[in-house]
């Protein structure tokens, strides 16, 4: 595994009391889980942890969820968890490792580079002995301050558009092959399942194993390397709503290609928007 992005439970013991270290639980559930992600984190979490809740941190005056909010916006919203712009980030979760892609999607958007994802998860934490609890984390405000916004790292509804029609970059769907091909529900209410036109299926569970971990970069490799989806320099992922996509992201940056954007509308904005729909694959 790629050493300078995942951060291994003993890692984080031997730094936990190092100044300027911050951990943050990115926990997510889908809409239709019957789980609460902020519950989740009260119940039990890395002590002095802070909620990092994507379904919050993100453009408020936006109808479609997890769209990137503005520089200022995310600014405001560290500052908020008690980041400065000299911290380690630690980016945790108790859900299978989509939302902290998530989070170190939008900390590199703003172009916060000092950004670790903790192996495993808090699953894998609690396994090696980690110490949890229940107790409240207490949050002085900080001074973070988003240093760019990576533009280059998403595309827009009409960008997508114009990718779809001209089958002119590789796009990679995230989501589950069932929702892709139409046969799945998807878990927001009233919207239809299938894919845009010329994509193609990456199941982002497929690049994480059973445990939450992502997988090794033999395994990775050999997933892209026979769907020969290393044919196309140029890859764009997609998922539901911003958020699976990002594992795709994270799979690839592991591989070396740093810098895969994702369509943040995803499939939510495509759908809920008239555009052409294919169903099987």
């Amino acid at each position: 595994m790629n050493n300078t992005l995942f951060l291994e439970p003993q890692t984080l013991k031997n730094i936990y009391d190092k100044p300027n270290l911050k951990i943050l639980d990115a926990t997510f559930f889908l809409p239709d889980s019957v789980l609460d992600a902020e519950k989740e984190y009260k119940k039990k979490h890395i002590p002095n942890s802070v909620f990092f809740d994507i379904n919050k941190i993100a453009d408020p005056k936006n109808p479609l969820p997890h769209m990137i909010p503005s520089k200022e916006q995310f600014s405001i919203m560290m500052q908020n968890l008690g980041l400065n712009n000299q911290d380690e980030i630690i980016i945790y979760d108790n859900s299978p490792l989509l939302s902290s892609a998530r989070a170190w999607f939008l900390f590199r958007y703003f172009g916060h580079e000092n950004i670790f994802i903790l192996n495993g998860g808090l699953k894998n934490w609690e396994k090696f002995g980690g110490e949890i609890t229940n107790k409240k984390t207490i949050i002085s405000t900080g001074d973070f301050q988003s240093k760019t916004e990576r533009k280059d790292l998403v595309v827009n509804l009409n960008q997508m558009i114009s990718f779809s029609n001209n089958n002119s970059k590789l796009i990679l769907d995230a989501r589950s092959y069932k929702r892709f091909t139409g046969e799945a529900k998807e878990p927001r209410p009233g919207l239809l399942s299938g894919h845009i036109p010329n994509s193609k299926s990456l199941p982002s569970s497929d690049l994480i194993t059973n445990d939450g971990f992502l997988k090794s970069i033999k395994e990775l490799n050999k997933i892209f390397s026979n769907n020969d989806f290393y044919d196309k320099e140029e890859i764009i992922a997609t998922c539901g709503s911003g958020v699976s996509a990002c594992v795709i992201s994270v799979a690839l940056y592991c591989l070396g290609k740093k810098d895969t954007p994702i369509y943040d509308g995803s499939w939510t904005e495509w759908a809920s928007s008239g555009q052409k729909i294919k169903t099987s694959n």
